[in-house]
């Protein structure tokens, strides 16, 4: 991964062939000290991994995808969650025949390039996992 810095605040990351997406994005919050931010992205993914979450379950179902695909749009935010940045990115993608998918993402291997752009925000809200929701939720202060 390489990486340059758009404004005090935004950096574009180039991801590269073979790289575990969430991995390498992770390990960069840490290292650039990241408690908050947006996370866009584009670019191509192979074998991916999403998730489509039930509200009544409290569950994921998983479902990997074999090959290639385009990234046509990755979102996302980061947050605290026990001290340590937590990614929640949400993926679509196109393959040849221009089918599209779209959940969590869970993993996935950069194919050719992955391009982002995280948005570091000027807060440290934190997540905590919500009982009724079954989900990690972002957490705020009493507002007067």
């Amino acid at each position: 991964m390489t990486f340059g810095r758009i404004q005090d605040n935004q950096f574009i990351l180039r991801l590269e062939r073979g790289e575990e997406v969430l991995s390498v994005l992770k390990i960069f919050c840490q290292d650039h000290r990241i408690k908050n931010a947006s996370v866009s992205g584009i670019g191509s993914i192979e074998s991916p991994t999403l998730a489509h979450y039930t509200v009544d379950t409290k569950k994921y179902s998983e479902k990997e995808l074999v090959g290639v695909y385009e990234v046509t749009a990755l979102l996302g935010t980061v947050a605290l969650f026990e001290k340590q940045p937590l990614l929640h990115l949400h993926i679509t993608l196109g393959d040849e025949s221009m089918q599209a998918f779209a959940g969590h993402l869970v993993s996935g291997t950069v194919s050719a390039t992955l391009e982002v752009i995280i948005t570091v925000l000027p807060s440290a809200f934190e997540k905590e996992h919500d009982e009724e929701i079954g989900l990690k939720l972002y957490t705020f202060p009493k507002q007067k």
